[in-house]
């Protein structure tokens, strides 16, 4: 439907995108057991939210609450509990026209980045990656503060990275804000691979082809160099000297080993020498 000239999904269509969209980040293992939130525009001053602790495996319906951008529920019989995210929502969509939906989801990169104190910078190694652009680190703030500052970088990003909070998310349809957490999964991923890669220093910003430095992650090095070899050694040789090296010891003189006495050839006419050639005769003799 188009109000003031802007279009916006319905309330069956909002709450039925938001239904499918939640499970599907749920089947990814973005929003486990009740953690996470959605919502979605529908009017100027409408929108759809997850409520509270809602199971997104089994949202149904009756799971969804209507809100002005003032946090203002509408009347119904049984009051449902808001999250403690939703000023962050409502400050996001007053501050971005061009914002129709909201996701703060849990994706296991966002807890390790926090936890190294730091976002994620922006790549350029895939289509979904270049539309993902960077996302800052939010740390310490809390309430409008954090709602203000959260708001501020919906204008020039698409998401940012909540201190030990998971992460948020806005585009203008649930399947973009959902496709955008699925793209901020794999970017980390593949940064992860990168730097196993042996690049120093890599931020998986994926101008790094692994084998020379990158001149669009400041903090790459390149790769990690090969040990060098061991000096070839022959035996007997001295190596090359460097300026600045000692002198190498000289080789130890081996030890010749005492000669093996020299026996005495009997004289001519010696018995045992009359013998020995008797015996050569024979020898030769049988030879012959």
């Amino acid at each position: 439907m188009v109000i003031q000239g802007v279009s916006y999904l319905s309330d069956f269509e909002a709450k039925k995108t938001i239904i499918e969209t939640a499970r599907r980040l749920e089947s990814r293992g973005f929003m486990t057991a009740g953690d996470g939130s959605l919502s979605v525009r529908v009017g100027p001053n409408a929108v759809w939210i997850t409520v509270d602790g809602a199971d997104k495996a089994a949202l149904t319906q009756d799971m969804l609450v209507r809100v002005d951008l003032n946090g203002k529920a509408n009347l119904s019989a049984r009051p449902k509990p808001l999250g403690d995210d939703l000023p962050i929502h409502l400050k996001i969509y007053r501050e971005s026209e061009n914002v129709q939906c909201v996701i703060h989801v849990y994706p296991p990169c966002a807890e390790v980045l926090s936890c190294q104190g730091q976002g994620l910078p922006a790549a350029s190694f895939s289509p979904s990656v270049r539309r993902l652009g960077r996302m800052e680190l939010i740390a310490g703030l809390t309430g409008e503060a954090l709602a203000k500052t959260v708001a501020a970088q919906s204008r020039t990003d698409k998401g940012v990275v909540l201190e030990h909070d998971g992460c948020m998310f806005w585009a203008w349809t649930p399947m973009e804000a959902c496709q955008l957490a699925e793209t901020m999964q794999y970017r980390w991923t593949v940064g992860e691979e990168l730097r196993g890669s042996g690049c120093v220093g890599c931020q998986g910003c994926g101008g790094c082809t692994g084998n020379s430095r990158c001149d669009t992650c400041h903090g790459c090095q390149g790769t990690l160099p090969a040990p060098p070899k061991p000096p070839r050694t022959l035996s007997g040789v001295t190596g090359l000297i460097q300026p600045g090296q000692p002198l190498p010891s000289l080789p130890q003189k081996e030890e010749m080993a005492p000669a093996a006495p020299i026996r005495s050839i009997p004289a001519p006419g010696d018995p045992k020498a009359d013998a020995v050639a008797e015996v050569v005769r024979r020898v030769l003799q049988g030879l012959s």
